[in-house]
């Protein structure tokens, strides 16, 4: 079997992503769906797509890894195009709910997948493992300016008429959908597709994660630090900045800056790295710790400095962890296990939205936020220090 051209498939992975992160109403969703809903409404749609994406996450992966990574992604990025489509003419909680699953359903379907892609893609061209962290930290930095421009676009945009920033993310997905045509299928070792070996291949990538030491250890820290970080992102940070007293004017830009610094953080992962990779998990956690306990402060510097230092530790700790998983997952099972990973930590981030809105009703945005430093050290820590023990072993 002949090896894939790997640059092309570097070039395509960073921008069929930036299409795909492209999200124009980032900063303004909330006000085009108040415009037809009630808080109620969606508090409901939030909830329900949720949860059809965790139920997709484990079968999207097993989907990959037995039809194919390319062909994954593409179904996914098919799905994204005709619910942003079906946003530009929601009126009522269905056409809403629809648009939403399937928006949500895309990055089921993305998730593990392309990643999968391009680290197999690599090593069959025998590149290392710095080299595919270093693209995934660039494609990531490029994403990252990419939604701080498309947040700015999107209050533009919506001064004009409330449907334009859909309408903009539309055109965005469908170019992300025909770049993702340019991908090439690295060789899979994966067994003829029936629904006897694609149960299998669920059940089998699943148990993967807890193969041994080692996997046990990066799918564990994972899960709990990964919680952390995204239920800042999912309930917490615009809660935040807005509970520091700012202008309503001020907090669009604010939510750009945080896409910035989260930019800058991938940046400094070279320097991160000059730590040693046994001291790299334990760095990570009290990093994001730090930037939590920050909140406690309530006023507009405990806000700012807070989602930022989070934001920032995001920008170093995504590509990292990819890197970690896929060199430890056997390529038969990566895209399913890297799906079973994120269905851990996204089953955590659900089940704490309840909880996060009891505490935020009684104590604030400010401690809730601030109660995530203790969670990280007494919750995350002991798995850093785990991996940190395992990464030790192979020195």
């Amino acid at each position: 079997m002949s090896k894939t051209n790997y640059k092309n498939n570097i070039k395509y992975f960073l921008w069929t992503s930036i299409f795909q992160w492209f999200f124009v109403p980032i900063g303004v969703w909330v006000l085009i769906w108040r415009s037809y809903l009630s808080w109620e409404e969606i508090a409901l749609i939030t909830s329900i797509s949720l949860f059809i994406q965790l139920l997709l996450e484990l079968p999207s992966g097993a989907l990959a890894d037995l039809w194919g990574r390319k062909n994954t992604v593409i179904f996914g990025r098919v799905l994204g195009v005709i619910g942003f489509i079906i946003f530009i003419f929601a009126t009522n909680l269905w056409m809403f709910l629809l648009g939403n699953i399937l928006y949500l359903a895309n990055w089921a379907f993305e998730s593990g997948a392309l990643s999968a892609l391009l680290f197999d893609s690599m090593k069959e061209n025998g590149r290392g493992e710095e080299e595919y962290q270093k693209v995934e930290a660039d494609t990531f930095f490029w994403c990252t300016i990419g939604m701080a421009m498309s947040s700015a676009l999107g209050g533009f945009l919506y001064s004009l008429h409330i449907q334009l920033p859909y309408i903009a993310t539309a055109l965005a997905a469908f170019i992300s959908l025909v770049l993702a045509f340019g991908l090439e299928e690295p060789g899979i070792d994966s067994e003829k597709f029936t629904l006897k070996v694609y149960l299998k291949q669920n059940w089998e990538g699943f148990m993967h994660i807890f193969r041994n030491e080692k996997i046990r250890a990066v799918s564990l820290f994972s899960v709990l630090i990964n919680f952390v970080a995204y239920t800042g992102l999912w309930y917490l940070y615009e809660p935040r900045l807005a509970a520091g007293g700012f202008p309503a004017s001020w907090l669009g830009l604010l939510v750009s800056g945080t896409y910035l610094i989260r930019a800058f953080g991938t940046k400094l992962i070279p320097l991160v790295l000059k730590m040693g990779n046994k001291n790299i998990p334990v760095v990570l956690t009290l990093f994001q710790a730090i930037g939590s306990s920050l909140s406690f402060i309530e006023n507009k510097f405990g806000a700012v400095s807070s989602v930022y230092l989070r934001k920032m530790s995001d920008g170093i700790r995504s590509p990292i962890l990819t890197r970690l998983q896929n060199v430890e997952l056997e390529s038969k099972y990566r895209a399913t296990s890297l799906s079973a990973i994120s269905l851990l930590g996204n089953v955590l981030i659900s089940l704490a939205g309840p909880l996060i809105g009891y505490f935020m009703e009684r104590g604030g945005a400010s401690s809730t936020l601030g109660y995530f430093s203790f969670i990280g050290i007494v919750l995350v820590l002991p798995s850093a220090l785990y991996l940190s023990r395992q990464i030790s072993k192979e020195s």
